[in-house]
């Protein structure tokens, strides 16, 4: 799939947890001890708290043999899901979409994404723009995707962030407008999402959108490769070869080099 990068909805803080009771289980799934979690989720979860069982589903699904199990996973994040638990609507079409647990079914993952979407779920208003972007479990429609992707972008969601900024670049369900796709890439950047970090730095790179500025756009391409992106490690080397925003560096643009090479 071209763009889309599903993202689990668990989020470790325990200061969030509805459930005081549940304060251990967010400490014990966020470093790993997924045995104590089970033990303090299961009994919770089993009394109908859908919290208690979408993290019980979050820590079968983490957890290695033999404690994790997929299928007891996907039943509980099922059981959540059809409570209304909108993390659990999204996790449940993430294992859909990826065919873990279950046979892989668009259609089905789209449905639980739009469940979580209507929830103003921002992982699942991006996913589903995703899907309607390109066309899986629902027929191709980029203003449909639009619309979703925006909603979670003006929400403050980098990832939704990025991908309209991606679309104000290729004119996919809005006008192409370079401009547009530069402060979207920005917010999102300004974040910490390294692909809009790398595409903010290609943007004032090549002075696109903006007024060509080598200095920042080396700016963003080093925050971006420090954070793994690969191309941005690579345009780093060609900025050090070449001299583009800083004196050339023979030796650092190697070193640029080497890094992405083991970079996956």
């Amino acid at each position: 799939m071209r763009r889309l990068a599903v993202l689990l909805a668990f989020v470790c803080a325990a200061a969030l947890a509805q459930n005081e009771q549940l304060v251990p289980a967010y400490g014990a799934i966020d470093r790993g001890d997924y045995a104590q979690a089970i033990d303090v989720l299961k009994p919770l979860a089993q009394n109908g708290d859908t919290e208690a069982q979408h993290l019980l589903a979050t820590a079968l699904e983490r957890a290695k043999p033999p404690l994790g199990d997929i299928a007891a996973a996907l039943a509980w994040y099922q059981r959540a899901a059809e409570a209304g638990y909108p993390a659990s609507q999204v996790n449940l079409g993430a294992m859909h979409y990826d065919g873990r647990g279950v046979e892989r079914n668009p259609k089905e993952a789209l449905r639980w994404y739009k469940a979580a979407a209507e929830q103003n779920h921002p992982v699942a208003r991006t996913n589903l723009g995703l899907m309607y972007l390109e066309g899986l479990g629902v027929p191709r429609d980029p203003i449909e995707a639009e619309k979703w992707i925006r909603l979670a972008a003006d929400a403050g969601f980098p990832r939704a962030q990025a991908q309209l900024g991606r679309m104000y670049l290729d004119g996919e369900g809005v006008p192409s407008d370079a401009t547009e796709a530069l402060k979207w890439f920005d917010r999102a950047a300004q974040q910490n999402h390294e692909g809009a970090q790398f595409f903010l730095a290609i943007l004032y790179q090549k002075g696109i959108g903006t007024q060509r500025d080598l200095t920042t756009a080396l700016l963003w391409m080093q925050r971006a490769a420090t954070r793994g992106h690969k191309l941005a490690m690579l345009e780093m080397a060609r900025a050090y070869e070449l001299g583009l925003g800083t004196p050339a560096d023979l030796e650092r643009a190697r070193e640029w080099r080497k890094r992405a090479a083991v970079q996956k």
